[in-house]
């Protein structure tokens, strides 16, 4: 006859809790919490006898995170879900490092919670990170709106995945409306073809950089005239990963230029319709000199 598979004992969860990583904390069905293991006494610098209960634990959270947190308790608490929450936890120390908390109810085999088994894992050096990495986008994004230029992103294919928020403000759009080569819904009709073309022969050839000159539709139907340029990134293989391009305004000097080019175009043909009064004088000067 086979033998039964033993159960864990107190003993058992005992040696587990002092093992793991964690902060580990168990409750009552009310939230009273009952047990801590070393480690929480080790970071926070209370004894158990002085961190039983029901509102210890919240009063080491980061004072902006108390609310939160205790919020999303109770709503375990009453609801028997899952319980996963980010916060700041104060160590003995003084400082305070992020964690991460979670716990599970365990249930009688009626159903009904007998208690709840928590843990708090460390994880400061990753949320840092990601704060950092938030920073860079948020400080990126700034930088990207505040520039004169409408500004773009496009994988290696050439498909556009970003805009800045000077290309909605212009055209009008949405990035749903925009992405891929949807760009081209704004370009001249008499100029788009040309204009894909050349750029996806860039993309296909893996140029150095790109550059075009055409009109895109502002969000009033009025075309104006941009000058396109845009440059691969590459990985350390030297394959290009994605392409950043930005689309600068130059209507006015176009305007100017042509303006310069006709007033030549006039001078030139005043100088040319002036020469050939003179060369007709000279004629019939010389005619008049010689009757």
């Amino acid at each position: 006859m086979a033998s039964a598979t033993p159960r864990p004992t107190p003993a058992d969860f005992s040696f587990l809790a002092e093992l793991i990583p964690q902060l580990v904390w168990t409750t009552d069905p009310t939230g009273y919490h009952t047990y801590f293991n070393q480690r929480w006494i080790d970071y926070t610098g209370y004894a158990l006898e002085d961190s039983v209960g029901d509102e210890m634990w919240n009063n080491l959270l980061y004072p902006e995170d108390r609310q939160r947190a205790s919020k999303r308790w109770q709503h375990s608490l009453d609801t028997g879900e899952f319980y996963e929450i980010e916060y700041r936890f104060k160590s003995k120390e003084g400082d305070y490092r992020w964690f991460l908390g979670q716990a599970l109810p365990v249930r009688d085999e009626a159903g009904r919670i007998t208690k709840w088994f928590g843990t708090c894992t460390d994880i400061h050096d990753q949320k840092m990170q990601e704060l950092a990495l938030r920073k860079r986008e948020q400080d990126f994004t700034t930088l990207a709106d505040t520039i004169p230029q409408l500004a773009w992103m496009a994988d290696e294919a050439g498909s556009i995945f970003w805009y800045n928020q000077r290309w909605f403000d212009f055209t009008g759009t949405t990035l749903e409306q925009m992405q891929g080569w949807n760009w081209q819904k704004v370009h001249h009709p008499e100029h788009v073809e040309r204009v894909t073309a050349y750029f996806r022969k860039a993309i296909t050839e893996g140029h150095d950089a790109w550059e075009d000159t055409f009109p895109l539709r502002r969000h009033d139907g009025e075309y104006r005239w941009f000058l396109s340029r845009a440059l691969p990134i590459r990985n350390e293989a030297g394959h290009i990963v994605r392409w950043c391009g930005t689309n600068t305004d130059i209507t006015d000097q176009k305007e100017l230029q042509e303006q310069l080019e006709r007033a030549y175009s006039d001078l030139e043909a005043k100088i040319m319709f002036r020469t050939l009064d003179l060369e007709r004088e000279l004629q019939q000067l010389r005619q008049h000199k010689g009757a």
